[in-house]
């Protein structure tokens, strides 16, 4: 019988404790990563053709990225050949929106390939397509560390981290003048404000009973890197870079990088690791004849005022 951080028993021996669910592993894990990074590109590039700024490779990019999400989560069914089938389900099923979202989006990118005009319609879309995926993890109710009503703030911001730390790191390709706007750098540092706020009341749900032990484990030890890393890292950087415009050149990208990495990284801790479902538990032990009911057991999950 082992113990959790707060010495309650998981007594795992009786199988009723949660348990990491291993339907959805690294390639799911890539269906978001490749999506959120792909939509959040395509969100800024779409914004930026407002501003008389127009990039080929970038939007291309974005679709890219989201193409390999989709080719990644297509790796991990089991009968491939049943996947249209997806499309079946959209009165229910966000991940049929997301199907029907990316035939519009993929179109509609090609389009704006051969007519510059219509890159500033392409953030609807793919606005939409980051939606569906956050509203895929929440309405997975199993997973207490997907349905979190956090988990769709978390989603989307961090999805314009991605986009915005994947044009400062492609922008040296994709302007002639080495470097992306100024505004790309300033919506980085906000949606980096917004994921640090966002992250640290997940994690502090998760940690005070929102989800089982062994899942607040998996954040806690991930929440301190991820947290300098994937965050105030690429914070640091882009203030040294205002500071110091001749280091701006290599600073930028690579606080792109950073901040694009640290979502990665988090997508993959809570989709795969961090993902256990909530086991059983009883309301109340039952009474023998006459006797009175027992207290309630819930293995696996830390107490709370309400237990």
């Amino acid at each position: 019988m082992s113990e959790d951080f707060e010495g309650q028993p998981q007594m795992r021996h009786l199988g009723l404790s949660p348990w990491l669910q291993t339907a959805w592993d690294l390639r799911a894990a890539g269906n978001f990563i490749g999506g959120g990074t792909g939509t959040g590109l395509l969100i800024l590039v779409s914004a930026g053709a407002y501003y008389g700024i127009q990039s080929k490779l970038l939007l291309v990019a974005g679709l890219a990225l989201v193409g390999l999400g989709l080719f990644s989560v297509f790796l991990e069914i089991g009968r491939p050949l049943r996947a249209m089938n997806v499309l079946f389900g959209g009165k229910r099923s966000w991940m049929t929106r997301e199907a029907i979202t990316a035939g519009i989006l993929f179109p509609l990118g090609a389009a704006a390939l051969v007519f510059p005009e219509l890159v500033k319609i392409v953030w609807a879309p793919a606005a939409g397509y980051l939606y569906c995926q956050a509203r895929i993890l929440e309405a997975t109710k199993g997973i207490p560390t997907w349905r979190s009503p956090l988990i769709l703030p978390l989603i989307l911001v961090t999805g314009l981290v991605e986009g915005a730390g994947a044009l400062l790191l492609l922008a040296p390709l994709a302007f002639e003048t080495g470097a992306a706007p100024e505004w790309v750098g300033g919506v980085l540092m906000a949606a980096l404000a917004g994921r640090i706020f966002v992250w640290m009341f997940y994690r502090r749900k998760m940690v005070d009973g929102g989800a089982p032990v062994a899942a607040a484990a998996v954040l806690i030890a991930f929440s301190g890197p991820f947290t300098l890393g994937g965050n105030v890292m690429p914070i640091v950087m882009m203030i040294g870079a205002g500071l110091q415009p001749d280091i701006a050149v290599a600073a930028l990208p690579a606080a792109g990088l950073a901040a694009m990495i640290g979502g990665w990284a988090m997508k993959i801790t809570i989709v795969t690791k961090a993902a256990h479902n909530q086991g059983f538990s009883i309301e109340h032990a039952p009474a023998r004849g006459s006797g009175e009911p027992g207290p309630g057991f819930k293995p696996g999950w830390r107490k709370t005022k309400k237990d």
